[in-house]
């Protein structure tokens, strides 16, 4: 990080799937800021298979503390809301936020590093995904069984598929001219 002069950043991803493992020793803040690594090493050395780099371990927690510059973002990516602020703290690591925000004299800098950009807290991540999984999965659920009747009757009414399963949006499509590059091929 140091030496490529670039922007870095290191990301947690599967956050999506850290329910189907043995429950974390610390809070998932713990991870992400990096702050006081030593709590780790007795729970690293309690394991089997790291307690043999009992020494490694402990080189590697005190030059990450030494640098202090090591954090963590957060990735679920069947979590739209996730993603999203990923792609946030991306731009502000490039120098660069899109959206409305911006105003007529300030810098790309000034922009990239106003507060209240991203949205969403690493305590948000560990609700969702650690703490209330099974209720928030839940609530997905019948979001998206609700989601299904509102359309239903929308494809019934002379919707998008007829009788025969096929997509009637398409059957009157005429496809690209000749040597626009683009193949296309329809299934039936």
């Amino acid at each position: 990080m140091l030496q490529m002069d670039l922007p870095h950043l290191n990301v947690l991803t599967k956050i999506d799937n850290i329910s189907n493992f043995a429950p974390l020793p610390f809070n998932l803040d713990f991870y992400t800021d990096v702050q006081d690594l030593s709590y780790l090493l007795p729970e690293l050395a309690k394991e089997t298979a790291t307690a043999k780099f009992e020494g490694l371990n402990k080189a590697i927690v005190e030059l990450v503390e030494e640098f202090g510059l090591v954090s963590f973002e957060t990735l679920a990516v069947e979590d739209k809301k996730s993603m999203m602020h990923l792609l946030q703290v991306i731009d502000r690591a490039g120098g660069y936020a899109f959206g409305s925000a911006e105003g007529a004299n300030d810098t790309v800098w000034q922009v990239a590093m106003r507060e209240g950009v991203t949205t969403m807290d690493v305590k948000d991540v560990q609700e969702r995904w650690i703490d209330l999984k099974e209720e928030y999965d839940e609530i997905e659920r019948k979001e998206w069984e609700e989601q299904a009747k509102i359309r239903e009757p929308q494809n019934g009414a002379g919707g998008d598929i007829n009788a025969d399963g096929e997509d009637d949006e398409m059957e009157n499509w005429v496809a690209p001219s000749i040597g626009s590059g683009v193949k296309v091929v329809r299934k039936g």
